[in-house]
């Protein structure tokens, strides 16, 4: 029970030195601020601060359906009411969920109605940098915009999320692979991780698409692909003839395990997970971590930060840079190859793994304006 009943909502008191203070607590951050010790103007400002921050009486909350609603409440029905209209790959699937699961955890108790662009922006700032920063950001845009259309946040307030700072405007954080690199991982890996580096250096394929892989998919030197990221588009379906894949594809078969994808593993124990239609297929997220520890077991990754280690990721640029070191065009094989709408991405990929030089010429005649 409050001990000053004739203070206003939020503001609260404590005496030191015989002397009284005010300290107003934010309803949606938590965070106390100091009012000072003159009561009437601590009253009077907690007050306006109240008419601003509390949105919703509790009988306009409960008609509109949003009384007690927290973030929690609002993950769960966009999981069910709007992820399955999207018809998104199981990658894509598997990433949502993960950010999904991440604010759940973190913000899931706060009531969706007490949200606004300062505790969103102190979230995001306070969690996230980079890439995560920017995917979690717009998993909250997609998140508060869904709230709106079903009337759990009202459509005359803005979303929160899509306001806040977007940050996009930074350089590129990880370093490339080398040759080098590549060559030390690759011997660091398990059988089952060395098919798959193998199979992104020569396919060119990320992965997505090189964990998705069957067995059923590659006939007569060539396997069928379906990039993820850009599967609606027409270049996203490729065949690609791969004669190198033969002995890949070959060492994969002796595995004592009967599972169809190319790239598959004894996981440490069997268990379900989404979108997983065999035990020994890898997820994502599973592969990407166990890259991550073959990688990190290198020694000559010890003087590099972990955020800026290479990632699978880049076995792709690496593959692309030594197809045109080799002589292949870029317009006629490598972009169709990668994927890409444009031959600007696929430069974006190649550029950074050699310094390059500009042949230029200098042969100003200085002999007549200095004379020795």
């Amino acid at each position: 029970m409050r001990k000053n009943r004739e203070m206003p909502d939020n503001l609260y008191s404590y005496i030191r030195n015989g002397v009284t203070y005010y300290n107003y607590r934010h309803p949606v951050t938590k965070q106390y601020h100091g009012m000072g010790i003159i009561k009437a103007e601590a009253f009077a400002a907690a007050r306006q601060l109240n008419n601003l921050l509390s949105r919703e009486s509790d009988l306009v909350a409960q008609v509109m359906g949003t009384a007690n609603q927290d973030i929690n409440h609002l993950i769960s029905r966009f999981k069910k009411e709007f992820l399955p209209t999207k018809k998104l790959a199981d990658s894509t699937l598997e990433n949502i969920g993960y950010r999904l699961d991440r604010i759940g955890r973190d913000i899931g108790d706060t009531l969706i109605d007490q949200v606004d662009v300062q505790f969103i922006a102190n979230y995001l700032d306070e969690n996230y940098q980079r890439d995560a920063y920017i995917k979690h950001r717009g998993q909250l845009v997609d998140l508060f915009r869904f709230a709106i259309m079903k009337g759990l946040y009202p459509s005359d307030w803005p979303n929160p999320a899509e306001i806040t700072y977007a940050k996009t405007d930074y350089g590129k954080n990880r370093q490339r692979l080398s040759i080098e690199q590549f060559k030390a991982i690759h011997a660091a890996a398990d059988p089952w991780m060395q098919n798959a580096m193998e199979i992104a250096l020569v396919t060119l394929q990320g992965r997505a698409e090189v964990i998705n892989m069957k067995f059923a998919d590659y006939k007569n030197g060539s396997i069928r692909v379906i990039r993820q990221k850009t599967k609606k588009h027409e270049h996203a379906r490729i065949q690609i003839h791969c004669p190198e894949l033969e002995n890949i594809i070959s060492r994969a078969r002796l595995s004592d395990i009967a599972c169809p994808y190319i790239v598959h593993r004894r996981p440490d124990r069997r268990k379900p997970a989404v979108g997983r239609e065999h035990w020994a297929q890898l997820t994502a997220n599973d592969f990407s971590a166990k890259f991550r520890e073959f990688r990190d077991s290198c020694k000559i990754f010890d003087n590099i930060p972990k955020n800026k280690r290479p990632t699978f990721h880049e076995i792709r640029a690496l593959g692309s840079w030594l197809y045109k070191k080799q002589g292949f065009d870029n317009e006629t094989y490598v972009q169709p190859l990668m994927a890409h709408a444009d031959e600007k991405m696929t430069e974006g990929y190649q550029k950074g793994h050699q310094d390059e030089y500009l042949n230029v010429r200098a042969e100003l005649n200085i002999k007549d304006i200095i004379s020795r």
